[in-house]
């Protein structure tokens, strides 16, 4: 950071000559009037959408809305826009809401699908794995019983 006075000294008179008005007006103003004027301008925006998003309660979906999406989902799930419309009428929602449905239902049954598929490779591999370590003791077994038998031939 470059220093515009040529010493800490002047600095402080400077600091010390100056009006206290002038001061705090220079502190508090850092950006030219406009600039700040529009910043204030988006401030004032900010805090009326805060506003209006903490008013606005959640949607949910009745039970019955819920029921009637899952048995859709089951026949298939992915929709047609002429689908999405008529189901969007039929229980009384936006055609957006039913296709977000639809896509979150979707990422939910992809979740399941990998959650059982990666159960049943574990299941698999832990089955491997156990036949594997037998297979293993079995041969040392072996192996030990070979050399037993070569260091004391019995014939």
């Amino acid at each position: 950071m470059k220093r515009l006075s040529p010493s800490p000294s002047l600095d402080a008179f400077m600091s010390i000559s100056q009006p206290k008005e002038e001061k705090s007006s220079k502190k508090h103003q850092i950006y030219t009037k406009e600039f700040q004027a529009m910043l204030d301008g988006l401030d004032e925006e900010d805090s009326l959408e805060e506003g209006g998003q903490a008013t606005e309660k959640k949607r949910r979906l009745s039970m019955h809305q819920v029921k009637a999406l899952e048995k859709n989902f089951d026949v298939g799930n992915k929709l047609e826009p002429k689908r999405k419309v008529k189901l969007a009428e039929e229980l009384g929602l936006q055609p957006r809401q039913v296709a977000i449905w639809f896509q979150n239902r979707r990422a939910r049954w992809k979740t399941k699908v990998l959650e059982k598929d990666y159960a049943m490779l574990k299941a698999n591999y832990d089955a491997l794995k156990l036949d594997h370590d037998n297979l293993e003791k079995e041969k040392l077994g072996l192996i030990t019983m070979v050399s037993v038998y070569i260091s004391n031939p019995i014939f």
